[in-house]
């Protein structure tokens, strides 16, 4: 860090304010330009202000138009936003891209609290709903489940979202915010929508707007699906270990942050010059020589500050803003993408079409926040107030409850479905229909923005649970009294782990209650009992799991002895046998199916000296081959 002090103390700076290009305004924003000198060279500074403490802003990430992947002008860009609620107020170009082959994006993009493009590299900027500011070395991971099963073999996890990778081993999720469809090539697509599998296949393969595609080039994931398996995903955040190759190091808490981009090298951090672009790995010619430059930044007094600098390294970049007194900035993509945007006009125009920006928008009224047991969601449309009564929206509610929704364009009607619980509903109309009974609501269900609101207070009679509104954070507060079967699950699994198996038991039964298909609680319930010798019940649940997991054979050959203590030799040997079958090359299944022709109530001894034989051949482990001639002795005497 010294180099840069020296940095800072050798170059002179002065800062010659010429012109606005507008003056303060009542909406607290303006463009300004700003002349620079460093070591006698003048430098022109366009920039623009915005007061971040007027609630009505919103700072958005945008992609060119709508998809990952595409270019656009960084006015088009930005006008994407427009609609009769909300105002584009300016804009800057984003993250870096690959400009030259294939325009995809090199750093994260979150859009609506979700991420819809993951790099783990640089920094990334990221903004709460009431507009505060966090900059982090942010790394992300992406782990999945099948069936309620988050343990191996049935979890799953993927390198990113919405990349598109030439590696035959990549396992990629592909949102609607890639496009309509993706070409898998040889690789395996598994097509999911309202979280249920409804194909697999290779080629191209549809992404649907209910639904995600996965890509996987590793066959060891892609085999370990099938249609009508239910499936979800997790994103974990943590910091990026620079040390580890930019791998996965502490834990970090992302989740309150709506808008996010990533880029760098981080210039400022709570008004301490940090650089060090080495360490994010920015080491090419176009970081350490002068280039144009983009950059997004605050002060101390929440003042958003976006901007552009002709001709200057980062390191001179990051002495600027020192000097403009921003206590937090970042470089952003540069060069030809450099550009800068305000109320319809283009203050600097970058010299190509671009991948994405971040834009500022304005709502012509405060934006109503929503938050749903504890935690604030993010949608692509706001919870409104319709005549004294909040309206939010409800594809994003239920899905958020682990629900499914959706429209029938035959008849008009928007549905949603919560386990025993349907939805019927039709837009305008303050009738829905509950389980087949009709009901009236508050309000009229309401489409705006193509989604669909209805009053929140008929969730919370419909599901149990509060609605209350906090006028200082204008937010609406939503507790309802749904559980989420996976966080029962994990802290069952944690119970037991920690030797409190009552209490885990009793977790699981909880969970197998919301979600008999829940695999994952199947197996550890089967597991469980078949340890307490109760083998009914362990019976019961080997069965139920291996309904929704055939492919199980650890499971089945524990189901075969469950049998077999049962007494039920018959579907004990048709259990070992059909393991012989299919894995002809394990010991383990040939020495079971030979004690079940040993057993005394069948006495088969040629064919259980045949299985015992098969055995040997298999195995290669010196107990387990002793323990299978002791049994060939014991049939020989």
């Amino acid at each position: 860090m010294k180099k840069y002090g020296f940095i800072v103390f050798c170059l002179l700076i002065i800062l010659i304010i010429t012109f606005p290009c507008a003056v303060f305004s009542q909406d607290s924003s303006y463009a300004q330009t700003i002349n620079v000198q460093l070591n006698g060279i003048t430098r022109e500074i366009n920039l623009v202000r915005i007061d971040l403490r007027d609630p009505t802003y919103r700072v958005e990430a945008a992609v060119a138009k709508g998809q990952v992947g595409k270019v656009d002008s960084l006015a088009d860009i930005a006008v994407q936003l427009a609609d009769n609620e909300t105002e584009v107020i300016a804009a800057i170009n984003g993250t870096f891209f690959n400009a030259y082959s294939d325009l995809q994006p090199a750093g994260n993009i979150f859009i609506g609290g979700k991420p819809i493009y993951v790099s783990n590299s640089g920094t990334t900027i990221g903004f709460t709903t009431d507009n505060q500011i966090e900059l982090a070395y942010l790394h992300t991971s992406i782990k999945g489940s099948i069936n309620g099963n988050w343990e191996y073999p049935y979890n799953w996890e993927v390198w990113g979202i919405n990349q598109v990778y030439y590696r035959a081993d990549a396992n990629i999720l592909y949102t609607p915010d890639y496009g309509s469809q993706v070409n898998a090539g040889n690789k395996t697509a598994v097509v999911v929508r309202n979280n249920k599998v409804v194909e697999i296949r290779k080629g191209v393969s549809p992404i649907y707007s209910d639904g995600y595609t996965l890509v996987f080039g590793a066959q060891s994931y892609a085999s370990m699906f099938k249609i009508g398996d239910a499936v979800d995903y997790k994103i974990q955040y943590s910091n990026i270990d620079f040390s580890a190759k930019n791998g996965k190091g502490a834990p970090k808490e992302w989740t309150h942050i709506r808008t996010a981009i990533g880029a760098g090298p981080m210039l400022i951090k709570d008004g301490n010059l940090v650089l060090d672009a080495v360490k994010e790995g920015f080491t090419g010619e176009k970081f350490t020589s002068r280039s144009q430059r983009s950059f997004i930044g605050q002060t101390a007094d929440r003042v958003l500050v976006i901007g552009t600098v002709p001709n200057a390294t980062v390191y001179e970049l990051a002495t600027i803003l020192m000097d403009m007194s921003l206590v937090n900035a970042m470089n952003l993509d540069g060069g030809a993408s450099s550009g800068l945007y305000y109320k319809g006009e283009v203050i600097k125009n970058p010299g190509r079409d671009i991948s994405n920006a971040i834009v500022i928008t304005r709502k012509k009224t405060n934006p109503v926040r929503l938050e749903l047991n504890g935690r604030e969601l993010f949608f692509d449309t706001d919870a409104f107030l319709e005549n004294g009564i909040v309206m939010v929206p409800m594809r994003g509610i239920v899905e958020s409850m682990s629900a499914e929704a959706g429209w029938d364009p035959a008849t008009g009607t928007l549905w949603a479905c919560k386990g025993d619980t349907k939805i019927e509903m039709w837009n305008e109309n303050d009738i829905v229909r509950v389980n087949g009974v009709y009901r009236k609501l508050p309000a009229p269900v309401l489409v705006r923005f193509n989604r669909t609101h209805v009053p929140a207070e008929f969730l919370a009679e419909l599901f149990g649970g509060t609605v209350s509104f906090d006028a200082t954070k204008n937010m609406v507060i939503m507790d309802l009294n749904i559980v989420d079967p996976d966080d029962i699950y994990e802290k069952a699994v944690n119970a037991y782990a920690g030797g409190n198996i009552g209490e885990a038991v009793e977790l699981f039964h909880q969970v197998h209650n919301i979600m008999p298909g829940h695999a994952g609680t199947l197996l550890k319930l089967a597991r469980h009992y078949d340890k307490e010798g109760s083998n009914e019940r362990a019976r019961e649940f080997y069965e139920k799991f291996l309904a929704i997991q055939p492919e199980n054979h650890d499971a089945w050959l524990s189901l075969g002895w469950v049998y077999y203590k049962m007494n039920r030799l018959s579907e004990a040997k048709e259990v070992f046998a059909r393991l012989t079958n299919k894995v002809p090359n394990a010991a383990a299944y040939w020495i079971a199916l030979g004690d079940v022709y040993a057993h005394y109530q069948i006495q088969d001894g040629t064919n259980a000296r045949m299985c015992y034989e098969n055995a040997l051949k298999c195995s290669s482990d010196k107990t387990q081959i002793s323990t299978i001639q002791s049994r060939i002795n014991k049939l020989n005497n």
